[in-house]
Order: C-alpha cells, then sequence, then structure tokens
C-alpha cells in the first residue's frame, strides 16, 4: 500500500476543513431514479431487476446477495449495461467503473468484485472524516484509494486521470447512499444511526407496549452489535433488533443467551428463531403483538429474505426521512450536524462535474428498500429517501475539479 499526505495538495484552508451549508438538495437530482437498493431493483422501472432478470445476471433467483458477494457484483454490472442502453441510449459501450464508498469491507469488496465479473479498469474511493488527524490518502491494491477527507475526492479523481483512465461515456460511477452521498462519514452518519434506533424503539413500543425496557434493550444492543457476535446477527440490523426484542419481552436474559452460545446450543440466527418459537409454544411467553412480530420474522427468514424485520424497517423510513431538510436554512452547520441526515457536498459537486464529463451514475445501497421508500399502507404521504429535499453540507472542491476538465 502506497500512503500519500494530501497535505501538500490540498490548499491550507481545505486542510482545516471548513464545512459550509450549500442550501437544499435531493440525491434525485444528481441520479434522477438511477437508485438501487438492497432488493436489487431499480427504482427506474425503465431497467429490470433481480426478479425479473435473475437468469440474465446468472445469479439465483430466490437469494437476495448481499453486497460483499459476488452475485451482487453480476446484478450491479448486468444494471450497469442495461442503464447505458436504456436510459442514456448511448452508442459508448463501458469499459471503466468508479465507486465511491465509505467502508473498505463492503463497498471495497463490491468493487473488487465488479471489476473482476466486468473486466473493466477502475478506481474506488473510501472517505471517511477523520479532522483530527492531517490530511492523508492510502493507494492500496485494485486502485483503492482511501481518504480521510472528503474533500480529497478532487485530488482522486487528479489521480484517476493520471493513470489514464478516460472518465467519460464509458464510465459507469457507482455512489454508496448512506454514509457517503448521505450523512458522511466521520461527520454526519451519527443521525443515521439516531435514525434507526428510533426506529428499532418505535417498533419495540408498539410490540411490547409498556414492557418494553429502553435501558436494557440500549445494553444489549451495544452488547451484540459486535463483530464478536456476527456468527448470530450476521452483521445484520434486523437479526440484531429481533434478538434484542426477544431478551426484552422475557423469553431469556442475557446471561442466558451467553449460556447457549457458548454451549453450542445457537450458533446462527435461525436456530435462535427455533428457540423463540420453542419457548412462545411452550412457555405461555408473550402476548399477540409479540407473535405477530415472531411469525412475519420466520417467514421472511425460511423465504431467504435477507430484510425479515419490515416493521421495524417501515419505521426506520420514517424515522429518517423525519431527520432531512426540516432544519431552517440559517441553522449554524454545526447544528445542522447534529440535527439532519445532510448530503455531502462534495460527493454532490463530484457527480455533477462527472456527469458533465458524460459518465453515467448510479446510486447502490445494501440498505433495505423498505427503510428507504415509503409504504403505500403505512407511509404512502412521504416521499422516498432520494426525493426527499434536504441541506448539503461540506466543503466545495468545484475549483479544483474544474482544472481538471
Amino acid at each position: 500500500m502506497t500512503t500519500v499526505s494530501t497535505t501538500g495538495v490540498l490548499s491550507a484552508d481545505r486542510a482545516k476543513t471548513v464545512l459550509k451549508n450549500f442550501g437544499r438538495a435531493k440525491l434525485s437530482d444528481y441520479f434522477g431514479d438511477l437508485v438501487v437498493y438492497r432488493n436489487l431493483e431499480p427504482l427506474d422501472r425503465r431497467i429490470q431487476g433481480r426478479r425479473a432478470a435473475s437468469y440474465k445476471m446468472e445469479i439465483p433467483a430466490d437469494v437476495v446477495p448481499r453486497k460483499q458477494d459476488r452475485d451482487y457484483a453480476k446484478a450491479a454490472v448486468w444494471i450497469a449495461k442495461q442503464a447505458a442502453q436504456k436510459v442514456r441510449r448511448s452508442n459508448a459501450q463501458l469499459n471503466e467503473l468508479l465507486f465511491v464508498g465509505d467502508t473498505l469491507y463492503n463497498d471495497g469488496h463490491a468493487f473488487a468484485n465488479m471489476i473482476e465479473v466486468s473486466e473493466w479498469a477502475g478506481s474506488c474511493f473510501i472517505g471517511g472524516e477523520k479532522l483530527n488527524d492531517a490530511p492523508i490518502a492510502e493507494i492500496g491494491d485494485g486502485n483503492v484509494y482511501s481518504a480521510n477527507r472528503w474533500a480529497a475526492l478532487s485530488d482522486w479523481m487528479k489521480w484517476v486521470l493520471e493513470q489514464g483512465l478516460h472518465v467519460d461515456q464509458r464510465t459507469v460511477v457507482i455512489v454508496d447512499i448512506d454514509k457517503t452521498a448521505l450523512g458522511a462519514k466521520g461527520r454526519n452518519d451519527q443521525v443515521i444511526n439516531e435514525a434507526r434506533l428510533e426506529g428499532i424503539y418505535r417498533t419495540m413500543d408498539a410490540v411490547l407496549g409498556d414492557n418494553f425496557d429502553r435501558a436494557t434493550f440500549e445494553n444489549d444492543y451495544n452488547e451484540l452489535n459486535r463483530s464478536r457476535y456476527h456468527f448470530l446477527t450476521e452483521d445484520n440490523q434486523d437479526y440484531l433488533a429481533y434478538i434484542c426484542m426477544a431478551l426484552n419481552a422475557g423469553l431469556f436474559d442475557h446471561a442466558e443467551i451467553l449460556r447457549e452460545i457458548q454451549n453450542g446450543s445457537v450458533d446462527n440466527f435461525e436456530q435462535f428463531l427455533r428457540l423463540v418459537n420453542s419457548r412462545m409454544m411452550f412457555g405461555g411467553v408473550g402476548g399477540e403483538n409479540l407473535r405477530q412480530a415472531h411469525e412475519a420474522v420466520s417467514a421472511s427468514v425460511s423465504n431467504g429474505d435477507p430484510t425479515p424485520f419490515k416493521r421495524f424497517r417501515r419505521e426506520e423510513f420514517i424515522t429518517t426521512v423525519e431527520r432531512m431538510g426540516t432544519m431552517p436554512d440559517n441553522t449554524p452547520v454545526a447544528e445542522l450536524l447534529n440535527g439532519e441526515i445532510t448530503l455531502t457536498n462534495e460527493v454532490c459537486e463530484v457527480t455533477e462535474w462527472l456527469l458533465g464529463r458524460g459518465c453515467l451514475l448510479l446510486c447502490m445501497s445494501d440498505k433495505p428498500d423498505e427503510a428507504s421508500r415509503p409504504d403505500p399502507h403505512y407511509s404512502a404521504d412521504l416521499p422516498p429517501v432520494h426525493q426527499t429535499e434536504t441541506h448539503r453540507v461540506g466543503t466545495s472542491i468545484a475549483e479544483e475539479l474544474k482544472e481538471l476538465s
């Protein structure tokens, strides 16, 4: 891995990273409906998704792959090619991929798999603000450019062009949503986490009622939301929320679950579901709302759905939209970042620049569709996340990008 200090590239003002409010916008201002969530069903209906075209994508029809899976890459590349043909209607064949994300594990793996599947040239930017550290960029294997300033997107673009990539109609650009385009990691991502937790709490209030113990739930959630428990939770927030709900309902206590884990009685989520089912059937524990929630989750897991706790995700969608664009325009930037899920201005500006060069842009996220779009029976009056207006906050890299054109 090559480490490059960006201190000499960024201006003194940029190195200080003075954040500003650049007004309001929506994701759809830059991507239209070229947005794809976990189910791999493009919101732009001109493009077929996984359900209709899994055989063309050469992936199983009955399994939704996760972002780091090779089958996800197959679907993403196929969708990109279809978008180029049916939306842009360009004769230019795609042969370059640029990827913008915030996690090396999920986004970096997704990029590497897409490059392998497509055999295209490309590069990936992994961003995350660390204002207490000097601005640094690391260039790793596979042209992965990691930086601790979102403003380094312009430095990445300069580096990409120096590597000989064309960055034009032959190029597809895939941008992650959560903690990249929205709620920039290290800057604004805590509000996304708060929205998710509020969605969980509202769900628990509805399912458990007066028996819901928030303090205990928080303790269980914080403990189980660690990599050491990924064999059980699979790093899936639906699984984690359900497990904590079962604990909060008194079906088990935390110490008991740890003993079950240690003695090998529970070593995956489906075993946990069966254990809950036994307790509810023979122990007489839990009311009707809990039983219905359990049966819905069990049915979804049996069907291979990676988003089984849909009741929670419907609430998460509402609590997410409630945190977008609700504060006055003259709100101080620090307050905006603490209270709103904001657009990342640097991502907005690099997106505008890439569109100007003729690139095809897609938003792709492993976030569940249910947490990103209104439910027709539950939240039909709300706009989907990509069409919800919010503030653009960050620094401006437009001048640096202009110099590259």
